[in-house]
């Protein structure tokens, strides 16, 4: 990979970043109810998954555990850059693969 800078990648972390901080401020909210933290941990799953992989199958995450929430939102702005990444260069491969067929002319 040349480049590594995408304005979708930007994007889409920016909107997860955005949604992960509402389902936070939702969750602080309705703190003390039943499921309070339901939301923020299904948006978080990615996080999770990874952590109990590298932990060996153990790892808990709540509402209440500030660092892993704050680590969870950077993580998955992360991922959610990276798959603004991927959308974008497969999109500028197409666009230069019909740009060349087109100059190629019949």
């Amino acid at each position: 990979m040349k480049r590594l800078w995408s304005w979708a990648g930007v994007v889409f972390a920016a909107l997860y970043g955005l949604a992960f901080l509402a389902l936070y401020v939702d969750y602080v909210r309705r703190s003390g109810t039943w499921f309070a933290d339901l939301p923020l941990t299904l948006a978080a799953l990615p996080f999770t998954l990874t952590m109990r992989a590298l932990n060996g199958g153990s790892y808990a995450f709540g509402g209440d555990m500030s660092g892993r929430v704050a680590a969870a939102g950077v993580f998955g702005a992360a991922l959610a850059y990276l798959a603004g990444l991927i959308v974008e260069s497969v999109i500028r491969a197409i666009v230069r693969l019909a740009l060349r067929i087109r100059a190629a002319g019949p």
